[in-house]
């Protein structure tokens, strides 16, 4: 589903600020898997996150996703591509602030009863048709998952998902991440420092000072429920 061959990133390239970021990455996820990547905070994750994605291009390097060779699309392809293969969820939300939670979760897509049912599973009926402002971190963080659930893509990218969430949500959210991802066979990519997301992931990729240390498939991956939050 998606392969990165010595993939770099250099910020600033060839001038005295010059940041190498990225560092001859290789990386192959397979359709339906669960990817979690892990590391400090300045390692790279964020990035190889929007450059596995096509939010970033790479210096170097190539990257194939759903057979389609990233490297070789123009922007208008590269956009196009990821309105139809790819859904995100930031850490920022990117929420429209003009919109209503309602509004912002299913924008173009139709109205479905799996995403109403997660509405009220998930405690959000009563701020839905109230603006971003005017709702909690949490809120809005459930909001832009629901958002991207709703376009029903083929890969999940998600940046700290639980990162405004209380143990309680977070464990709410991945359970709907984890039973995603067995059901229709969504790969889903996700950094994260939450280190209980590990347990269950089939599959933990570490990097540190911009390249991958340790790749390793989940033996024994663990049921959202059955984790102590």
């Amino acid at each position: 589903m998606i392969k990165a061959t010595n993939m770099t990133k250099v910020f600033n390239a060839n001038k005295q600020n010059e940041i190498i970021v990225l560092k001859g990455i290789d990386l192959e996820i397979t359709e339906g898997e669960f990817c979690t990547i892990v590391g400090k905070s300045g390692s790279g994750k964020t990035t190889l996150l929007k450059c596995l994605s096509g939010l970033e291009t790479i210096t170097t390097g190539e990257i194939v996703m759903n057979k389609k060779n990233m490297v070789g699309l123009n922007k208008k392809e590269v956009n196009a591509f990821r309105r139809s293969d790819i859904s995100f969820v930031f850490q920022e939300y990117n929420l429209i602030d003009d919109l209503t939670l309602h509004e912002n979760i299913y924008l173009e897509h139709p109205t479905s009863e799996e995403i109403e049912s997660l509405i009220d599973e998930w405690d959000i009926r009563k701020a839905i048709h109230l603006f971003p402002e005017q709702c909690s971190g949490g809120q809005q963080q459930k909001a832009a998952i629901l958002r991207a659930l709703s376009k029903k893509a083929k890969i999940l990218f998600c940046d700290e998902p639980t990162g405004a969430l209380d143990g309680k949500s977070s464990k709410e959210v991945l359970s709907v991440l984890q039973r995603l991802q067995k059901s229709h066979r969504t790969t889903i990519v996700l950094i994260t420092h939450n280190d209980q997301i590990t347990h269950i992931s089939s599959r933990v990729v570490t990097i540190h000072d911009g390249k991958k240390i340790k790749d390793e498939q989940n033996s024994r991956v663990e049921i959202v429920e059955n984790l102590e939050w």
